[in-house]
């Protein structure tokens, strides 16, 4: 019998905001479920408060009402074992700094078994993600003289040097073209497939919501709530072509587009 574990429980939670018309109502009571090592997608129109969702998931901001529960624990301040990947990696990224400083900069206060890392640890971490997302011999590098795709590579493999339990995404793939969209993604299942990491990311693309998820959280209304909540059963390991030709990632796409339409 296989044990379902709850990472993240979003519980009623609103979120307010002071406005020169007075109260602006961005979350009125979202909840759900992140089940442990689920990918989970959150979708919904411009401006309907994902992203206000995602910072308080990251502990940036506190919601006005409800709580958020990270393993258990109410949801007070950045919570331990959490990375983040963001859309535009030229901020996120020090273009000063080396690919390997720029993924070192999280391990500075990283510990393991309560002492910080070692110098070979470090390394090592270092190493061991730019394996991961395809960039060896580019360590001594600078973001500027990579790709865009190759930058935000590296902004994933800052976020997997520190070991998380939780990768929190917001538009990861929007700043790049198609191609490497498609390449970043199937980066992204693999990486999953590798360290089955908790996974929320924002996204307005559908295709790649269903492409990539095992449930899409469709956010819609003012004040927001969760409309609807997909649940991807498309089979692993998943294929640009394959995938995508599936009669019911059409049908899959098509449902997420009417809830996020309001047209259903």
């Amino acid at each position: 019998m296989t044990v379902t574990t709850i990472a993240i429980a979003i519980r009623d939670v609103t979120m307010e905001y002071p406005s020169p018309e007075g109260v602006k109502h961005v979350l009125g009571g979202v909840s759900y479920d992140v089940t442990e090592g689920h990918y989970v997608s959150i979708v919904g129109p411009s401006g309907v408060g994902k992203t206000t969702l995602l910072r308080l998931l990251t502990g940036l901001a506190q919601p006005t009402g409800g709580e958020i529960l990270v393993q258990g624990n109410r949801l007070s301040g950045a919570p331990e074992g959490l990375a983040v990947v963001l859309q535009d990696y030229t901020r996120s990224l020090m273009p000063w700094l080396t690919v390997e400083k720029n993924i070192a900069l999280p391990l500075r206060n990283a510990r393991l078994d309560n002492a910080r890392l070692s110098k070979a640890q470090v390394r090592e971490r270092i190493d061991g993600a730019l394996a991961e997302v395809g960039l060896e011999g580019n360590a001594k590098a600078y973001p500027w003289q990579l790709s865009g795709g190759m930058q935000q590579r590296v902004s994933i493999a800052r976020a997997l040097a520190v070991r998380p339990r939780i990768l929190v995404m917001d538009e990861p793939f929007a700043s790049v073209d198609a191609q490497t969209r498609f390449d970043l993604e199937d980066l992204v299942l693999k990486v999953r497939a590798d360290f089955g990491i908790t996974t929320i990311m924002v996204t307005h693309d559908i295709d790649e919501a269903v492409y990539l998820s095992d449930e899409v959280v469709v956010l819609h209304g003012r004040p927001a709530q969760v409309t609807d909540v997909v649940s991807v059963e498309l089979p692993f390991p998943r294929s640009q072509v394959e995938t995508r030709n599936d009669h019911r990632f059409a049908e899959l796409r098509t449902r997420i587009y009417e809830k996020v339409r309001g047209l259903s």
